[in-house]
C-alpha cells in the first residue's frame, strides 16, 4: 500500500504562481497587440516638439496630489509592467524614475518626459524595450489623476 503525503502549495505560493502568471499574459497581450510599431508613427511621433509639454505638465500638477498617485498606479495596472515586470524587462522600474527622467531626452523636464511616456508612449521608447505601453492612457485618465500619477513619479521614493 502507497501511504504518500500529497503536499498542496500553500496559499502564499498559490498568490505568487498567480501574479506572476497574470503578469506573462498581460505581457504577451501587450506585445501581441502593440509589437506591429511600425518606423514611419515611431519618427512622426518624434517630431513633437518638446517644449510644447511645459504648460500642459505645469496646469496638471498645480494641484496634484502624490499620495493619491502611488494608489492610482495599482488602479490602472501600471504596476504589472513597471513594478513586477521590471524585472523581467517588459517596462522601465519605478524606481529612480524622476533621476531617468531628468536626463532622458533633453530638453525635456522629468515631469515633462514622464508626461510625454505616459500620453505619447512611442514618442520614445527606452532602450532594450519593446513598445508595448498602451496607447490610450491619454483617454482612460482624467488631468486630475494624471497630474497625481506624475507628481508621485517624481517623488523620490517611487516604486
Amino acid at each position: 500500500m502507497d501511504t504518500r503525503v500529497v503536499k498542496r502549495p500553500s496559499a502564499a505560493a498559490l498568490a505568487v504562481y498567480v501574479t506572476i502568471a497574470v503578469v506573462i499574459v498581460v505581457s504577451l497581450v501587450f506585445l501581441v497587440e502593440f509589437i506591429d510599431v511600425s518606423e514611419t508613427e515611431m519618427a512622426g511621433l518624434r517630431t513633437q516638439t518638446p517644449n510644447a509639454y511645459e504648460e500642459r505638465v505645469t496646469g496638471l500638477l498645480a494641484n496634484a496630489d502624490s499620495v493619491n498617485g502611488e494608489r492610482l498606479l495599482t488602479q490602472y495596472g501600471c504596476i504589472a509592467c513597471h513594478r513586477l515586470g521590471a524585472a523581467n524587462n517588459i517596462a522601465p522600474a519605478f524606481v529612480g524614475v524622476a533621476e531617468r527622467a531628468a536626463t532622458r531626452r533633453p530638453p525635456l523636464s522629468a515631469a515633462e518626459y514622464i508626461y510625454e511616456s505616459i500620453t505619447q508612449p512611442l514618442a520614445f521608447v527606452v532602450e532594450g524595450f519593446n513598445p508595448v505601453m498602451p496607447q490610450n492612457y491619454p483617454e482612460l485618465l482624467p488631468d486630475s489623476d494624471l497630474g497625481d500619477i506624475i507628481a508621485y513619479l517624481l517623488t523620490p521614493g517611487a516604486q
